[in-house]
């Protein structure tokens, strides 16, 4: 029998915490910064290049043993994938395979798990947050740099990649400050549009409150959520912030911090209060039934509603119960407002109630037992449902993965409390900033 030193078990289960919390930030920089870069599919079909490298790195950590498969989340998965095929055959000539294949894909990373502890997963969020406050900080740099750099070709990395692979569009990615006529709202560069650097920057702004509270952080983070000119990111904190107000009275003072030095940026004219305000308003502008023509407000909660309402008004039976097949989207068409694809209500109508019912219990399993904090679970579902069409969102997907499914608990065979233990040193800690 070998004996082995206290010490030498330590190193190497800092080791190994230190090496999965280096493949979630891999995964994460994928997520963050791939997300623009985009791969074409036969039928005119585009999808983030961040899928790739992701589905190579799950791949490599399963071969090799350091990902396990969730047995509850297979066991709803298996009837998912049933219900989304039952879909696609019944509705095959109107349906895109490749919506099917990506759907498959990448709700299957979502049933990896692996054993970690509370300080591997202290290293992930870090790791997570040390990539925003490097978006927020070229946020920052790039309001004022359209002052002197045409924002088109800033955003494009002046012509050094090809437009097959990293796509411009006017109307997302360079969008304009609602009442302030010649600006920009930030995105951070490598992120979709300035709405996802909003987000983001608002899963941040929580994660900080929550779990570290460092007043440099969320003084970088609340300003490049400031920039972005965002009301998607401040819905998430208006329901988030609450649940950690209640979930951590530790985040009380971080909370009042954040909440004053905004206030104080509002007051003082550095961020136009007015391009906020102004857009109270949105959520009444139909628009014409083009694409672009209804305001971002009513598009993304208002317009599902409607189409929800004229689509049960007409769908057969057949179609209420199995959806329409992947990629769906005849009921665009002769509608007097312009529609939105926002996830709860594709998912509805791809898949129909009992594609919903099985992928609402599917998502249950995969934040069953979760090492996200409560407060950010409600935050990223209210996001992924609400707030656009992320069904399909291969880096939001990931994101979701690594803070929210990736991370179980403790294996069952080592004692309670003996990992905690072990990893407590911070020699194995990323980005002490």
């Amino acid at each position: 029998m070998s004996i082995t030193s206290p010490g030498l078990n330590t190193r190497r289960i800092s080791y190994n915490l230190a090496r999965s919390a280096r493949v979630d930030i891999a995964l994460l920089v994928c997520a963050l910064f791939l997300q623009r870069f985009t791969l074409h599919f036969p039928g005119v079909k585009v999808v983030s290049l961040s899928i790739a490298p992701a589905v190579l790195i799950f791949v490599h950590q399963f071969v090799f043993g350091r990902l396990l498969i969730q047995y509850d989340r297979l066991l709803w998965f298996l009837p998912l994938a049933l219900a989304v095929t039952s879909s696609l055959l019944l509705n095959f000539n109107g349906s895109s395979p490749t919506s099917y294949g990506l759907f498959l894909v990448v709700y299957a990373l979502l049933t990896f798990r692996r054993p970690s502890t509370a300080y591997q997963y202290r290293e992930t969020l870090n790791g997570f947050q040390f990539l925003m406050l490097i978006l927020s900080s070229l946020a920052i740099m790039q309001f004022p740099a359209q002052f002197v750099v045409d924002p088109e070709r800033l955003l494009m990395f002046f012509g050094i990649f090809p437009t097959s692979l990293l796509p411009y569009h006017a109307l997302v990615n360079t969008m304009g400050i609602v009442g302030v006529a010649g600006l920009t709202r930030a995105n951070g560069i490598f992120l979709n549009e300035a709405s996802t650097m909003s987000q983001m920057a608002a899963l941040s702004i929580l994660i900080e409150i929550l779990e570290f509270r460092r007043p440099r952080y969320l003084f970088v983070l609340t300003i490049g959520f400031l920039l972005a000119y965002g009301g998607t990111g401040v819905s998430i904190l208006l329901i988030s912030l609450p649940l950690a107000f209640i979930h951590n009275r530790r985040a009380q003072l971080p909370l009042l911090l954040v909440g004053l030095f905004a206030v104080g940026l509002l007051a003082t004219g550095v961020i136009h209060l007015s391009a906020f305000t102004s857009r109270l308003g949105e959520f009444q502008e139909t628009g014409t039934g083009a694409l672009g023509t209804g305001a971002s407000g009513f598009v993304r909660f208002v317009s599902p509603l409607w189409e929800a309402a004229d689509y049960l008004r007409t769908a057969s039976l057949t179609e209420l119960l199995c959806g329409n097949g992947p990629g769906y989207r005849n009921v665009h068409t002769s509608l007097f407002y312009e529609v939105s694809g926002n996830t709860w209500f594709k998912l509805f109508l791809e898949y129909g109630l009992v594609g919903a019912f099985v992928f609402t219990c599917f998502l249950g399993a995969c934040f069953r037992r979760s090492r996200c904090p409560m407060p950010l679970i409600a935050g990223i579902v209210y996001n992924f449902l609400f707030t656009g069409n992320s069904l399909l969102d291969p880096s939001y997907l990931i994101i979701v993965a690594v803070l929210c499914t990736l991370n179980g608990p403790e294996h069952a065979l080592a004692p309670p409390g003996k990992l905690e233990t072990l990893a407590a040193p911070s020699s194995s800690c990323f980005f002490q900033l």
